[in-house]
C-alpha cells in the first residue's frame, strides 16, 4: 500500500513540475525578443539615417532612385541607379508625357503605360560577354507579349544585339541585352555614348494583330554630355579609308564601299562592306540575281541602315551553295545592288550592277 502511495505521489509531483516548466517556457517566448530580432533591432538603431545599401560598382551609377508609382525591383543582381538619359523625340509613349505625376525618372524607366513597362535596371560597360543592359519588363495585359529591338545603332553605327523576349500575360521578367565585345570592336566602338533603337511589342500568339508599340527611342548611357564631342550625334564617326577599299558608290545619298574579301571565312566566301546612309530616310541595301564565276549563286543579303547612320556588313555565299555549283575558287562576282527607302520601294536611290574581281 505504501509503495502504491509513493508511486502516485511521484507521478503527481512530476506532472505539477512539467506544467510549471511549460508555462515558464511559453511566457519567455511570447515576451522576450529572440537573438535574431535583438541583433536586427540593434543594427537598425546603429545605422546612420543617410546610409545606403551596398551596390555593385557601376561606372554609370551617379544618383539614387527617384520615387514613383512604378518601381523597378532593387535586387542584389542589379541595383537601380541613374545611368543616363532616354529621349523619345515625337514619341508620346514615355514616362515624362504619360506619367509626369508619378515622379518616375525616365533615365531608368523608358516606357510606363497601362499595358506595359520597359526599363533598364543597370548598364555594364565591361560584362563577361560585352556591353550589357539589364532590363526589367512588365506585361500588364491578358496576352503573351513579345518584346524586341529593331533598327539598332550604337554611336551612329548599325549594331544589332538580336534581342527578343517573351513575357506571358500578367507576368514580369528580367533579362539581358548584350552587344558582343567583338561586334563592337569590329565597328571601332570603344565607349558607348548613344544607342538608337525601335522598341517593338506585339501579341506573340497573333502576329497579324497590330503591335502595341513600334516606336523609336534614343538613349545616352553617359548622359547627353557624357563624353566630349559625342552628345546627340547627328552622324556616325568618320571611318578612315584604306588603300584596299573599292568604292562602288559615294554620292549625296549613300556610300557602298568594299573593304575586303574573305575566302577563308568558316561559313563560306565573304565580301565585307561599309555602308553609309546620308539621307533622312531609313534605307535598305540589297542584292539579288548575283553570279559567281558566271554561275548564278545567291547570298540572300539585305541590310537596313537608318537615317544618317552607317553599317559594317558582310555578304556571304555559304559553303553548301559554292559546293553545289562546283565553285572552288572565286574569281569574279557580278553584284547587282539596289538601295531604296523602306517607305518607297518603287523609286530606288541606287540600281546598278557592279563587277568585282577579288
Amino acid at each position: 500500500m505504501m509503495q502504491k502511495t509513493a508511486v502516485l505521489f511521484v507521478l503527481i509531483t512530476a506532472l505539477v513540475f512539467a506544467g510549471i516548466f511549460t508555462s515558464c517556457g511559453s511566457g519567455q517566448n511570447a515576451d522576450a525578443p529572440n537573438e535574431t530580432g535583438a541583433v536586427a533591432e540593434a543594427t537598425a538603431q546603429n545605422k546612420p539615417d543617410d546610409a545606403e545599401p551596398e551596390q555593385e560598382q557601376n561606372p554609370l551609377n551617379n544618383s539614387p532612385q527617384t520615387a514613383g508609382s512604378s518601381k523597378i525591383p532593387d535586387t542584389n543582381e542589379s541595383a537601380v541607379s541613374d545611368w543616363g538619359v532616354a529621349d523619345a523625340p515625337d514619341n508620346t509613349h514615355n514616362v515624362e508625357t504619360e506619367n509626369s505625376n508619378t515622379g518616375t525618372d525616365i533615365s531608368r524607366i523608358i516606357v510606363d503605360r497601362d499595358d506595359l513597362l520597359f526599363a533598364v535596371k543597370e548598364v555594364k560597360a565591361d560584362a563577361a560577354l560585352g556591353y550589357t543592359w539589364k532590363v526589367y519588363i512588365e506585361n500588364r495585359t491578358d496576352k503573351n507579349l513579345m518584346f524586341s529591338f529593331e533598327k539598332v545603332s550604337v554611336n551612329g553605327v548599325m549594331c544589332d544585339p538580336f534581342w527578343a523576349e517573351v513575357v506571358t500575360a500578367g507576368k514580369k521578367g528580367n533579362c539581358e541585352i548584350i552587344w558582343m565585345r567583338d561586334t563592337l570592336e569590329e565597328r571601332q566602338i570603344e565607349e558607348v555614348t548613344q544607342v538608337d533603337f525601335t522598341l517593338n511589342v506585339y501579341n506573340d500568339d497573333d502576329y497579324a494583330e497590330a503591335p502595341l508599340m513600334h516606336d523609336p527611342f534614343t538613349v545616352y548611357p553617359l548622359g547627353e554630355d557624357g563624353a566630349e564631342g559625342t552628345d546627340k550625334q547627328s552622324a556616325p564617326p568618320a571611318r578612315k579609308p584604306a588603300e584596299t577599299d573599292i568604292v562602288l558608290i559615294d554620292n549625296d545619298d549613300c556610300a557602298i564601299i568594299v573593304t575586303g574579301f574573305d575566302p577563308e571565312n568558316s561559313w563560306g566566301y565573304a565580301v565585307r562592306l561599309y555602308l553609309r546612309n546620308k539621307t533622312e530616310e531609313d534605307l535598305i541595301f540589297s542584292t539579288e540575281n548575283t553570279s559567281v564565276n558566271g554561275i548564278m549563286c545567291e547570298p540572300f543579303w539585305a541590310e537596313i541602315v537608318t537615317a544618317g547612320h552607317s553599317a559594317f556588313s558582310t555578304i556571304l555565299w555559304d559553303n553548301a551553295a559554292l559546293q553545289e555549283n562546283e565553285i572552288a575558287e572565286v574569281n569574279e562576282i557580278s553584284l547587282p545592288m539596289r538601295v531604296y527607302s523602306d517607305k518607297d520601294i518603287a523609286n530606288p536611290y541606287v540600281e546598278e550592277t557592279f563587277e568585282l574581281r577579288p
